[in-house]
């Protein structure tokens, strides 16, 4: 009988070292391609103290100071607090029974809880234009807080820079239409000698507080703030960075039935276009953004992308909104 001979196992030593060696090999290289990228993130420069004022501080925030420190665009803290806003947003206006928005020139100083509305003697609110002459006539608004303004027309009327957005909800109060959300969006511009240059730019929601039953006025629940440097740099006069910007901040597309009224200008028009819904196109600071410099906009004036389309460079940030979500 033969007898099995045991053949040893494992690896030899010389195995071993190879595999060691290869091993280092890897290792080393995913050090030096990870450290590589990291450096080469962009990464916020400083934190910017931005003299907002007392009064901006006190509407923006509910604050008595009159200084903020606020970061350095691109800011990926911000742009955390940003994406979470996003989402808040999202579930704000999928429930809700009313979307305006009103474009405004300084802060907004008016956020109702409850806004007054007989359905048997006002009229039908079905555009930001009514919504607003609506608030003028029955809740003692003044006219010039809220611009009266549709689209951008290519006429001499300034792109207004802050916008406050109206989310309307199902109301249990007779008489009354409920304000579920009103979100803020406003970019100061800052050119004097003495103060940082470039642009403060925030998202503010306002809501009802959670313990309260009885509605009132709206207060600051959350939001994100950055600030973005001139797109020129190092510039030694404002009119280096005058077409740095980021308007407008939303688009309204009326109904397609509109067109049956023929307007002017013409190019308020071109804005005609929802098949059966109006919608809004609505954009928001990104803070992972570097600046807010000019970007090409080669459009015809006849398209409607003429009016907006330069903010696809400017914004990851960008909804597409039903006016009436819960139709």
């Amino acid at each position: 009988m033969n007898r099995r001979v045991h053949q040893p196992g494992g690896f030899t030593s010389v195995e071993l070292l190879l595999v060691l060696a290869l091993s280092a090999v890897v290792l080393g290289g995913a050090v030096v391609i990870y450290g590589t990228l990291v450096r080469s993130q962009p990464s916020a420069s400083s934190i910017v103290t931005v003299p907002l004022g007392l009064q901006r501080m006190q509407n923006f925030y509910g604050s008595s100071a009159s200084t903020s420190n606020v970061a350095m665009a691109p800011q990926y803290g911000a742009l955390s607090l940003a994406e979470e806003l996003r989402e808040q947003f999202v579930t704000d206006t999928l429930s809700a029974t009313a979307v305006f928005c009103l474009p405004r020139d300084g802060m907004n100083t008016w956020r109702p809880s409850l806004i007054p509305h007989n359905p048997a003697l006002h009229d039908e609110l079905d555009t930001p234009q009514k919504f607003r002459a609506h608030i003028i006539a029955n809740a003692s608004v003044p006219a010039t807080l809220y611009r009266d303004y549709r689209n951008p027309l290519n006429d001499a009327s300034p792109v207004p820079q802050n916008a406050s957005i109206f989310v309307l909800g199902y109301s249990k109060w007779p008489g009354h239409l409920k304000v579920n959300v009103i979100y803020d969006i406003d970019l100061v511009r800052f050119t004097a000698a003495t103060e940082p240059n470039g642009f403060h730019a925030s998202v503010k929601r306002y809501a009802d507080a959670v313990s309260t039953l009885t509605p009132s006025t709206l207060s600051y629940t959350g939001g994100y703030d950055v600030f973005y440097p001139p797109s020129a740099p190092n510039p030694t006069s404002s009119t280096q960075w005058s077409t740095d910007g980021f308007a407008p901040l939303f688009i309204t597309f009326e109904r397609a039935a509109r067109l049956a009224l023929r307007e002017t200008p013409a190019t308020i028009e071109r804005f005609k276009r929802a098949a059966e819904r109006p919608f809004y196109f609505i954009w928001w600071p990104d803070p992972a953004a570097r600046h807010l410099g000019p970007v090409a906009n080669t459009f015809a004036s006849s398209d409607p992308r003429q009016a907006y389309n330069q903010m696809a460079g400017r914004t990851s940030f960008m909804f597409t909104t039903p006016m009436f979500p819960a139709l």
